[in-house]
């Protein structure tokens, strides 16, 4: 993965707020100007697609009120991954 800046370059935190008010982070390998793509593409379906390389979602924007996306800091996923099972 790409860093710059003490951010991923193509490592974002898409955080969703449901209807019923459940927040919800998803974590996608794509950087944050994707933003504008998946909001054409969630406009044309009514689902917002979001994907890493282990998962997908497909979320309908009936149940969501609101999504934003943000970088990943190095350190948070530095962080996570020295946490992380082996």
């Amino acid at each position: 993965m790409a860093k710059e800046n003490g951010l991923y370059k193509d490592l974002s935190d898409v955080t969703v707020t449901f209807t019923d008010g459940e927040v919800k982070v998803y974590r996608i390998t794509a950087g944050t100007s994707i933003g504008g793509y998946l909001v054409r593409e969630a406009g044309a379906s009514g689902v917002l697609s979001l994907f890493n390389k282990e998962q997908s979602w497909g979320i309908p924007l009936v149940s969501i009120r609101d999504w934003c996306i943000s970088p990943v800091a190095v350190e948070a996923q530095e962080a996570e991954d020295a946490t992380a099972p082996r």
